[in-house]
C-alpha cells in the first residue's frame, strides 16, 4: 500500500514518535485489538514531548507544561481532566521494541496525575499499520 506523508511539519523531537504517514484514529479504534497493561512511568517519557497544540500551532506544549500550568493551557488541561481512564490507549509496538502512543496522551497524563501505577493499552503491531493508514 502506497501511504501519504503525514500532512504536517514534524519537530525533530518527535520523529521518533509520530508515524511518518497519515494514519485515521477511526481506523484504528475499529480495530479488534489485544489489551495488556503497561507501567505509567514505563511511558511517561511521552509526557515531556511537545504533541500539544497551542494557539491553533500544532506541537507547541508538553502534556507536563500543562499539568503545570493549567490557567495557561486551560483547553488542554480540561480535556485531560474529561479523560476516561476506563478506555485504553492505543500504543504501537515498533521493531525497535518500543511503544510508542498513537491515541491516549490526554488519559496517560490523567493517570500520572491521579498516580495510577499502570493503564491499559491496545497494541498494535508494526507489521499493522496498513491497517490504519489513509490511502
Amino acid at each position: 500500500m502506497t501511504r501519504r506523508p503525514f500532512p504536517l511539519a514534524v519537530p525533530p523531537e518527535l520523529t521518533a514518535y509520530i508515524l511518518d504517514f497519515h494514519w485515521d484514529v477511526e481506523r484504528l479504534h475499529a480495530l479488534d485489538l489485544p489489551t495488556v497493561d503497561l507501567r505509567v512511568a514505563g511511558l511517561a517519557h511521552h509526557l515531556d514531548l511537545p504533541f500539544w497544540a497551542y494557539d491553533d500551532r500544532p506541537f507547541q506544549v508538553t502534556p507536563r507544561q500543562v499539568a503545570a500550568d493549567p490557567v495557561t493551557y486551560r483547553a488542554q488541561y480540561e480535556r485531560t481532566l474529561a479523560a476516561d481512564l476506563r478506555h485504553p490507549i492505543d500504543v504501537v509496538h515498533r521493531p525497535d521494541d518500543r511503544i510508542t502512543i498513537l491515541d491516549g496522551v490526554h488519559r496517560l497524563l490523567r493517570a500520572e496525575l491521579e498516580h495510577h501505577p499502570s493503564i491499559t493499552a491496545r497494541v498494535l503491531q508494526w507489521s499493522e499499520l496498513d491497517h490504519i493508514a489513509v490511502p
